[in-house]
């Protein structure tokens, strides 16, 4: 197939390859944050005791690591329908990967200072941004025809799906920014869950 003059010539397989491996990379960072505990006499005691401190950020782990799975999930279906690579839509692929290089920090500053209104709240902005990330990527794809968009009750299903995880993200970032952390992240953390029941919902008016 030959492209456009707008297109560049990148491989679809290995710029999807070399996408996929920095995904990788950063859900792997994220559990590099979960230490082991470190104490000077160690008995069960003080390992449940200090266990006991890392189940918050290990909560934290696996709400972001459930996080990226659904736009990693979301953007391999982007990208299987993809027509060609311009250069616009490289770019904002690499704008998302950016945003999802911040997690692991956001995660662990989050999730690790889980009573800190700020801390929770450059969490919620992350995670939301990382939604509006794809979601606009999404969008641009649509705009600029390289995707197959049939107007159908599963595609307005889908969007539907998406405004209202943005929805959800902004609120918990609201509920952070006015001191409330723990509701933010609980509702943070019910995203992934609540994105997986929503999709599934939307796939039964694919048509």
């Amino acid at each position: 197939m030959e492209f456009k003059h707008e297109f560049i010539k990148i491989e679809k397989e290995r710029f999807v390859t070399f996408l996929d491996a920095l995904m990788a990379i950063i859900m792997t960072i994220m559990v590099l944050e979960i230490k082991i505990p470190d104490v000077e006499t160690l008995t069960d005691e003080t390992l449940r005791q200090e266990l006991r401190k890392a189940v918050t950020p290990l909560i934290g782990f696996f709400v972001s690591f459930g996080s990226l799975v659904t736009i990693w999930i979301s953007h391999n279906d982007l990208m299987r329908d993809i027509k060609g690579i311009n250069k616009q839509f490289a770019l904002l692929n690499f704008v998302l990967i950016l945003v999802a290089a911040l997690v692991p920090f956001s995660t662990a500053l989050g999730w690790g200072y889980s009573k800190s209104s700020l801390a929770v709240f450059i969490y919620a902005l992350n995670i939301f941004l990382l939604s509006a990330a794809f979601t606009i990527l999404y969008g641009f794809s649509v705009a600029k025809k390289l995707i197959p968009v049939p107007d159908s009750q599963f595609n307005r299903a889908k969007i539907i799906v998406s405004f209202s995880g943005l929805l959800l993200l902004f609120i918990a970032m609201l509920l952070a920014f006015v001191n409330h952390p723990g509701l933010s992240l609980f509702l943070t953390a019910l995203i992934p869950l609540a994105h997986t029941v929503l999709t599934i919902f939307a796939y039964k008016f694919k048509s």
